[in-house]
């Protein structure tokens, strides 16, 4: 995160030293019109930071510590350079409603000014987008569709920047800063949209068994065509199916199979259009896969004594971190569902404590016990929380209740860890 704030702040501080910032503030006037050019030099630079956070790096995996975490300053960034944008203008206008409100109005007003249209273009279609995003739930190739237009609001953006009259065009370095960090957002959007099947290097396998492990859960199982992917247990990758009746956009899952075989395992649940789809795939059809990505592993804690979490779907990354649990390990699983028959795998689960004896196992079925899985429980059955890394999986809310849960009964937050899969489809 500190790169990213010394990345935007730079063009605000080549700013600052071209003209004595006592005239910048001298009267409202000017510090209006100051305000404005930082919020847009500031905007700007923090929307091409954004266009490379959402490239799908490895490299900022790592340095995120989960592809979740990029997504999550990447979603952050990408509100707060919206608002700076929308922000920018109407100090601008400020000078412009002292002399005439038909003058300021005539700022917003297209096709007046081309270089001050193109901004009007882009602010309107971030508007739209960002109001698309955050208050509309879309199916996830129109959602996915929006993301590509936002590019064309930056590309909007960007020639506004470069041929309105303003500081950027006075200064050398600092167009050059301003390009310089456009240029490679917009390189990177562009790769991402329309060469990323050419450019990234992607594993091929072949669906080779499909099972239906209870009526709204699916597991597929691929083996690779040349060479294997390696992985570490927990992590997850992007899937592309390849097939006539499976669109091929790419979809994360976790992978559920342990890391010492040769073969894949993912397994979902049935929650939309993408997922209805993949029972129509058959044995023989190709895949592709992008990763492994992620930081959800047992491994990278201090604390051997350990307590995972699962609700729902979410057994699958601890199905793979379980193959692969080393015996110096302490774990105590709990697998909360609502009904019984909603549980996957139980046998193998079952097998695999009465072969570990320091692994245990908990099935919480809420509908049985007539409440949900609470801290308070996993407290009581683990015999208290102290230094003990916790592991959640599951969805959204259920994971963020036993997080407040367990800081309210003194669990330092640094010892929980997830996956936030919100953040995926991006």
């Amino acid at each position: 995160m500190f790169v990213i704030v010394v990345l935007s702040f730079i063009p605000v501080i080549i700013w600052s030293f071209m003209m004595p910032l006592g005239v910048r503030f001298l009267d409202l006037n000017s510090i209006t019109t100051s305000i404005g050019q930082i919020l847009g030099l500031f905007g700007m630079a923090l929307f091409s930071i954004n266009l490379i956070l959402a490239g799908r790096f490895k490299f900022l995996d790592k340095y995120f510590k989960g592809l979740d975490n990029v997504y999550v300053h990447h979603s952050k960034i990408g509100a707060l350079s919206f608002l700076l944008l929308l922000f920018h203008p109407i100090f601008l206008v400020v000078k412009y409603i002292i002399i005439s409100t038909q003058q300021a109005a005539s700022f917003f007003i297209p096709f007046t000014n081309i270089p001050n249209t193109w901004g009007i273009i882009a602010l309107l279609m971030m508007i739209i987008l960002m109001c698309l995003t955050f208050y509309i739930k879309l199916k996830y190739h129109i959602w996915k569709m929006s993301h590509k237009l936002m590019v064309v609001a930056f590309f909007f953006a960007v020639l506004h920047t470069f041929f309105v009259s303003s500081d950027v065009s006075r200064s050398d370095l600092l167009r050059y800063y301003i390009l310089l960090l456009a240029l490679i957002g917009l390189a990177i959007s562009i790769r991402k949209a329309f060469l990323d099947k050419y450019l990234i290097k992607k594993f091929q396998y072949k669906v080779k068994k499909i099972d239906q492990l209870n009526k709204d859960i699916l597991e597929i199982e691929m083996e690779p065509v040349n060479m294997k992917m390696t992985f570490n247990p927990g992590q997850f990758s992007f899937f592309s199916f390849i097939s006539e009746s499976v669109s091929s956009e790419s979809h994360p899952f976790s992978i559920s199979s342990s890391s010492d075989e040769s073969n894949l395992k993912i397994i979902f649940k049935n929650f939309g259009d993408f997922t209805n789809e993949l029972k129509k795939l058959k044995v023989g059809d190709s895949v592709l896969i992008d990763g492994p990505y992620g930081n959800f592993s047992y491994k990278k804690v201090k604390s051997k004594n350990q307590i995972w979490i699962a609700g729902g779907i979410g057994i699958t990354p601890f199905l793979s971190m379980i193959q692969n649990l080393d015996s110096d390990y302490h774990v105590d699983l709990y697998y909360a569902v609502k009904e019984e028959k909603e549980a996957v795998h139980i046998k193998d689960l079952e097998d695999i404590r009465q072969k570990n004896p320091n692994f245990k196992y908990n099935l919480w079925i809420s509908s049985k016990f007539n409440c949900y899985l609470t801290g308070e429980a996993i407290l009581n059955l683990s015999k208290g929380l102290d230094s003990k890394d916790i592991f959640l999986c599951g969805p959204p809310l259920f994971m963020k209740s036993l997080e407040e849960q367990f800081i309210l009964l003194g669990v330092d937050i640094k010892r929980i860890h997830y996956e936030n899969f919100n953040f995926f489809n991006i």
